[in-house]
């Protein structure tokens, strides 16, 4: 099915475009908020070429497509009529503010609500770091090869590219976070320039200890540079400030008062109290999880690595984006979920691959070739919607492989120094910048064995073709 055809049977399916108040789209995935959930016919939307499933998840309504998505949402954005780098915003109406109890209810839990502002914290800055990350893996190789000095000035325009989305990670944050909460994106960066002003960035890096006051009131010294928590915490509070003075300001004077004082309560606040508040959560949170990578590593290996395909399909891995992101600014490395996940996208693929070896129906090697592909590159939902979980038995497979070596390559203390989609590709994030092998070494290893363990289990145990 074309992608034309493909996005209109989805809208109307969904309850046709005047059903959808907001849409995006992730890696594999339409995202759609409806105003009322029940017009969708998610059976059928299901049963669509070209579509791998649906799912109910953080108050959206989202259909996974695999990686085609980018393409299918073009034509969905365009029966839309919305620009296909934008998104369809809620439009302020009674049908609007209809919303179901259901989802009402589902706004309101904690949990989903922490996953949907990590989500849409996140993905609209992927491409940055992964590109970042990449280029250090690449950095790694060229100077552990001899092919370009440490010295040189081509290395430092290199380092600096692999450096500056994590270094500035406030400033990314801080749009994405912004346009989570419908709150002007460059009062968010400006939030983002006061964190990362150098009066606060020099003192912190020259070891100050003494504060500076405003209005009596002291101002810790933190140098927020590639940190998380504070500015997601700040652009948070901006949103909530923004809203409540604009309330009161008459609308001829709105463009000049409200940023103004928006901006005089916020920055001393955040400055104050939010963001070292974030500073030290985010500190204790990444302590918290390293001691237990490090006195529990392969217990938690085993189970994160067995696990992890349930935590992809329900969205939490997204909680551990932030605490990626906290050690790879810290320390420049991470050896918890990263480390993981490569192992658990590859075991998906060595499971899928096993069905396309032994599966009699053609239509179901052709999706298991295209979708193995997919997973040994670091995109695993069209192997496991498509093939793994609709036959059940390869997932096992899968999640066995991924757990025992899942445990191996943290109890081995492997480390990848970049943040890239897990899969073969970001094997170069894994040379150590010391010019050490010995972790790159462990990283491919930890790959082979992921893949022949879920290709042997799989082909052992063996699975019944579905007929649908």
């Amino acid at each position: 099915m074309k992608e034309t055809e493909l996005a209109e049977k989805i809208v109307e399916l969904s309850g046709g475009k005047e059903n959808i108040d907001k849409a995006i789209h992730c890696i594999t995935r339409l995202r759609f908020n409806l105003k009322d959930d029940d017009k969708a016919d998610d059976e059928a939307i299901g049963k669509l070429e070209g579509v791998l499933g649906t799912r109910y998840q953080n108050g959206q309504f989202q259909v996974i497509i695999g990686n085609n998505v980018k393409n299918v949402y073009v034509e969905v954005a365009k029966i839309l009529g919305i620009d296909s780098e934008d998104t369809l915003d809620a439009k302020d109406t009674k049908e609007t503010k209809a919303v179901d109890k259901n989802k009402e209810r589902e706004k309101q839990n904690i949990g989903s609500l922490i996953l949907d502002v990590i989500a849409s914290a996140f993905q609209p800055i992927l491409p940055a770091v992964i590109g970042a990350g990449m280029m250090k893996g690449i950095l790694a190789i060229l100077t552990v090869t001899g092919i370009l000095s440490g010295e040189s000035g081509t290395y430092q325009v290199l380092n600096l590219i692999s450096d500056a989305a994590f270094y500035f990670l406030p400033f990314l944050l801080a749009v994405s976070v912004a346009r989570k909460f419908d709150v002007n994106e460059y009062l968010g960066i400006v939030i983002a320039g006061a964190l990362m002003y150098p009066t606060i960035l020099e003192s912190a890096k020259a070891g100050v200890t003494d504060p500076i006051y405003f209005l009596s009131i002291p101002i810790q010294i933190v140098n927020y540079s590639s940190s998380v928590f504070p500015i997601v915490l700040s652009v948070i509070i901006l949103g909530y400030v923004y809203r409540a003075i604009d309330r009161f300001i008459p609308g001829p004077v709105k463009l000049v008062f409200t940023p103004t004082l928006t901006l005089l309560i916020t920055v001393p606040f955040v400055l104050i109290f939010v963001a070292p508040l974030g500073h030290y959560l985010g500190n204790y949170l990444g302590m918290g999880v390293d001691w237990l990578f490090e006195h529990a590593g392969i217990l938690a290996g085993l189970l994160v690595g067995a696990l992890n395909p349930f935590i992809v399909m329900t969205g939490m891995h997204y909680a551990f984006f932030p605490l990626i992101f906290q050690n790879l600014g810290t320390y420049g490395y991470d050896t918890g979920y990263l480390v993981i996940n490569l192992v658990t996208n590859i075991a998906q693929a060595g499971a899928v691959f096993a069905v396309a070896m032994k599966a009699r129906d053609k239509e179901l090697k052709s999706i298991s070739i295209s979708s193995g592909i997919s997973a040994l590159l670091g995109i695993t939902e069209p192997a496991m919607f498509g093939v793994n979980i609709r036959l059940k038995k390869p997932l096992y497979a899968a999640m066995a492989a991924g757990g025992i070596t899942g445990a191996i390559l943290v109890g081995l203390g492997a480390r990848t120094y970049g943040f890239v989609i897990p899969g073969l590709v970001a094997l170069p994030t894994y040379v150590s910048p010391d010019g050490d092998l010995k972790n790159l070494i462990i990283a491919v290893l930890g790959t082979l064995a992921s893949f022949i363990i879920a290709f042997a289990l799989t082909t052992a145990m063996g699975f019944e073709e579905d007929k649908d």
